[in-house]
This record gives structure tokens, C-alpha cells and sequence, in this order.
């Protein structure tokens, strides 16, 4: 699925500041990208306007070229991640980050 972020902008009631603004930003279909910043930047928030569980104040937020601003967050299918890489402390930072890309081979498989 391509993902379009298009003026992307987020700014909480009662804040005088924006907390993103002005994100553009392209993921292709079949792309891996991680989003990496320092703490209080904007990650999560970026991260949930995207799944659906934080409303856009300005811009547009594209799936596969449809604009999907209002769509509720069931219909996304699209998941996060939690922002610490040690979801499984037990796996190193690599077996961390490949295991939801292992659980949906092996849950494509299954089909």
C-alpha cells in the first residue's frame, strides 16, 4: 500500500504551537520505513494520525491515492509499533523489529 502524507500538520486544543507541521512524506508500496527522533518530536503522533487514532488539523493523508483523513481506524489496515525497539526484551534489536514482518509471512502463508 502507498502512503502519502500531504501537508500534514497536528495541533492539540489548548496548544498555541503545532506539534507537526507541514510533514510531506512518501511511503511506497513495499517500502520498510522507520520513523527515528528524539524524545517529544512527533513520532507517535505522526504514527497515529497515520493508523487513525489522532485527528489531522491541516493536510491530507493518503492510501493507494485515496484520501482517507475521516476513515475509522478498522478500516485502515495499517498497525503500529510500540516506539521501544524492546517490545520482546528476551530478542535482540533485530529479532525485534523482524517479528511482525515474520508473524504476517507466516499469516499470509496460511491463506
Amino acid at each position: 500500500m502507498k502512503v502519502e502524507l500531504r501537508n500534514i500538520s497536528k495541533k492539540y486544543e489548548g496548544n498555541s504551537f503545532y506539534t507537526l507541521e507541514n510533514i510531506d512524506l512518501t511511503i511506497n508500496d513495499n517500502d520498510f520505513c522507520v520513523i527515528l527522533g528524539s524524545s517529544g518530536c512527533g513520532k507517535t503522533t505522526l504514527l497515529r494520525i497515520i493508523a487513525g487514532l489522532n485527528s489531522i488539523t491541516k493536510g491530507d493523508l493518503l492510501f493507494n491515492g485515496v484520501k482517507v483523513n475521516n476513515l475509522l481506524p478498522k478500516d485502515r489496515d495499517i498497525a503500529m509499533v510500540f516506539q521501544s525497539y524492546a517490545l520482546y526484551p528476551h530478542y535482540n534489536v533485530y529479532k525485534n523489529l523482524a517479528f511482525g514482518l515474520e508473524m504476517k509471512k507466516r499469516k499470509e502463508r496460511n491463506y
